[in-house]
């Protein structure tokens, strides 16, 4: 059997691209019938619960609340529970795609399909037609992080 060995040491993240496309012309001038595939994986952050280990997908959590001490995890096809703070887990998600909507929940601002009055106060409706409260407080924070 033909094997082909590559040795990586630390490679800066500005190099990465160079390296794997460095990969896949080695392996197509070795043999013409083998396939490489090499992706960059979709975003993720590990939770840990009393039921095991779960990847976070962000593109698929809708939004995230708060129970007492615990989180709950919305997302698509499923609902995660652990134990922990609203603040704490925020802190680990990245800005640009969620957003604290009030002291409850936070939400991912993909999923949001619009903003509208509610009584003296806001309210967002996800696309999945989910209601989440939005504070007056964080009313404008919010347009901003939406580019309104």
């Amino acid at each position: 059997m033909n094997e082909i060995r590559f040795t990586v040491s630390k490679i800066p993240e500005n190099n990465r691209d160079a390296l794997i496309q460095h990969i896949r012309n080695s392996v197509h001038d070795y043999d013409a019938q083998l396939q490489i595939d090499i992706a960059v994986s979709e975003p993720f952050l590990w939770l840990t619960t009393r039921k095991g280990h779960f990847k976070l997908y962000y593109s698929k959590c809708r939004f995230i609340e708060t129970d007492g001490r615990s989180l709950i995890f919305h997302c698509e096809g499923s609902i995660l529970r652990k134990n922990g703070k609203i603040s704490s887990i925020l802190e680990k998600l990245p800005d640009r795609l969620f957003f604290r909507c009030n002291n409850s929940y936070i939400v991912n601002l993909n999923y949001i399909n619009v903003i509208i009055p509610d009584g003296d106060r806001y309210s967002i409706l996800l696309r999945t037609g989910e209601k989440l409260p939005l504070s007056r407080s964080r009313y404008q924070e919010c347009l901003s992080a939406l580019n309104i």
